[in-house]
């Protein structure tokens, strides 16, 4: 196996052991990148260029503007604001606008944001995965069950993508209740269905940057719990640094280790040489001497990350967000007297498996192959729970035993073992740990047990310790009393 290959197979490992230990679907945040790549729409510069060019009454080309405005591409947004807005009244009598954009519920931006829709709506139609360049990618993409989209792109690529994912816009994000609920599209820079709430202009980026932080805010479970996968963006981006400048103040980072749950995949238009190795991570600079380091991740192609964040899961989405809304609603409710709550129709359950299907178990076929894993000094577990009593916990489960808030707390401590004893308590089945698709060539299914817990328990607390084998032998020994006579004398 070559350096890239050992790379990405190792980097897809740590983000199916990341979806796996948060016990959480992942949240994708996802760029212009990714509507360039499946329907080719324009970039940023590219949009306004496009935008110049349109315009009947243009003057000069997109370098006049971004001279003019030295390439602070909001700014420019604002100039083409005014042609249009110049242009949308000289020919007010020929209808070359709704009318009803002429009231004054809009601003001036309305006729330029109305053109941007128009165009990028255009793109989408007659969309489909059948015959793309890209099948593959996209197939593998529509096969995943993100908790949330987030993204800054306005056209409906990711409505087509992801059909049961309801759609909020704009201020709605930062306003509307649901909007961190499970199984919505967040288009938090607008959307081509309600071409006024785009943000393109100075003017719409102040009132955006102004409400950032409500939105961060509001976002904070995300960052803090959930896997969040960038997709479609640069380093550079002033939209990532912007957000990732306001995570960084929320949460917790060491300088030395990249955020946990923060993954950045970057694509690299190049074929990537096969006795390459990428960094692991980047340090993002933020400005203001801030900086944060996030997990990062480059390809050529999508198909391998986007198989890596497939969890195989059937519920459908829209039930499970009726689900979520409808305990919400009984939990707020005063009474349930006459609280009327939609619910699963039991009539359309025919047999156990589709049963088993709405309440999220594996079907009775699908159980067939028994499980089948070799834990030395404990013989073959063969069913599964057999296994799932000599492993009960998730590591966000373990978190939860141990009255820790996030999971992400434990990496210190399992890494603080490896650094006192050299013992890698995830990297093979032990007393402490299984994976149930090691060697299988599965998604990571990490599993610990409750010597795990007391373990972790005892180094959180800062006592000495020690390290079984299966076989019960004691192979490492940290005594505290000891290192604190050294570090004393």
């Amino acid at each position: 196996m070559n350096s890239y290959d050992e790379y990405l197979k190792d980097s897809l490992y740590k983000i199916s052991t990341l979806l796996n230990d948060s016990n959480s679907r992942p949240i994708l945040f996802v760029g212009a990148g990714i509507s360039r790549r499946y329907i080719n729409s324009p970039n940023w510069i590219g949009l306004l260029e496009y935008l110049i060019e349109a315009n009947p009454n243009k003057i000069y080309p997109i370098g006049y503007y971004t001279q003019e405005k030295m390439d602070n591409l909001p700014q420019v947004g604002s100039l083409i604001v005014n042609e249009y807005y110049d242009y949308a009244w000289q020919k007010y009598s020929e209808s070359v606008f709704p009318r009803e954009l002429y009231g004054t519920n809009y601003s001036r931006s309305i006729f330029l944001k109305y053109r941007i829709a128009e165009h990028l709506t255009s793109l989408v139609k007659g969309f489909s995965t059948v015959g793309h360049q890209y099948s593959d990618e996209l197939d593998a993409l529509m096969k995943i069950t993100p908790h949330a989209v987030i993204t800054t792109n306005y056209d409906l690529l990711m409505e087509e993508i992801f059909p049961k994912h309801n759609p909020i816009i704009g201020q709605q994000v930062i306003r509307a209740r649901e909007s961190t609920n499970y199984g919505h599209l967040l288009k938090i820079h607008g959307c081509v269905t309600q071409p006024s709430e785009i943000v393109v202009s100075s003017e719409d980026y102040s009132i955006f940057m102004e409400k950032q932080k409500y939105l961060i805010a509001k976002l904070l479970t995300y960052f803090m719990e959930y896997p969040i996968i960038f997709l479609g963006y640069a380093l550079a981006d002033e939209n990532v640094k912007s957000i990732l400048s306001d995570v960084s103040e929320i949460i917790r980072s060491d300088d030395d280790e990249p955020v946990s749950n923060i993954w950045f995949i970057e694509w690299q238009e190049n074929n990537i040489l096969s006795h390459s190795k990428p960094s692991t991570d980047k340090v993002v600079d933020l400005g203001n001497g801030k900086t944060i380091r996030i997990n990062y991740l480059v390809v050529n192609s999508f198909t391998e990350i986007f198989r890596s964040l497939q969890q195989n899961i059937d519920e459908p989405v829209d039930i499970i967000r009726e689900l979520e809304n409808n305990i919400y609603n009984i939990v707020k409710s005063k009474t349930v007297t006459n609280l009327a709550v939609d619910r699963i129709d039991f009539r359309t359950i025919t047999d156990i498996n589709k049963l088993a299907n709405q309440l999220g178990f594996k079907a009775i076929e699908d159980m067939k192959d028994i499980e089948k894993i070799n834990v030395a000094g404990l013989g073959n577990l063969t069913n599964p729970e057999q296994l799932l009593l000599q492993y009960p916990y998730s590591l966000n489960d373990v978190a939860i035993e141990m009255g820790l808030e996030r999971w992400q707390y434990l990496d210190p401590i399992i890494k603080r073992i490896e650094g006192e004893t050299g013992y890698k308590i995830k990297q093979e089945t032990n007393r402490y740990h299984v994976d149930r698709e090691q060697g299988r060539g599965r998604a990571a299914n990490h599993r610990y047990s409750q010597e795990a817990v007391e373990l972790f328990t005892k180094v959180l607390q800062n006592q000495s310790y020690e390290i079984f084998d299966t076989m019960g032998n004691s192979i490492a020994t940290v005594d505290k009393e000891v290192q604190e006579e050294k570090i004393e004398s």
